[in-house]
């Protein structure tokens, strides 16, 4: 992860789960987005977030260069290698392993 997406200031949410470092890069205005979050706090997940609306432009660049593009919010990175974009519930679940 490069030093300019560390710098960035993260909202944390927490949880019991803590397994993984979870990242969700979202938009304030993302309908999707709010979605995702509420589904991670009631499953118990703690994570990170930040709207990509509200920081500087070339943050957004980088991070889309980071995760090859991915144009679809919100995105979730897991323990910064693994990232997933939009939110499909079935799909999350078996990414963070809910049954």
């Amino acid at each position: 992860m490069s030093a300019a997406l560390e710098a960035i200031e993260y909202n944390t949410v927490s949880g019991e789960h803590k397994e993984h470092k979870l990242r969700l890069y979202a938009l304030s205005t993302c309908a999707f987005c709010k979605v995702a979050m509420t589904y991670l706090e009631e499953k118990g997940f703690e994570f990170q977030y930040v709207y990509l609306d509200q920081v500087d432009f070339d943050l957004k660049q980088e991070l889309k260069e980071t995760y090859d593009n991915i144009p679809v919010f919100p995105i979730l990175t897991i323990d910064d290698k693994d990232a997933i974009s939009g939110f499909v519930e079935t799909k999350w679940a078996t990414l963070l392993g809910i049954e």
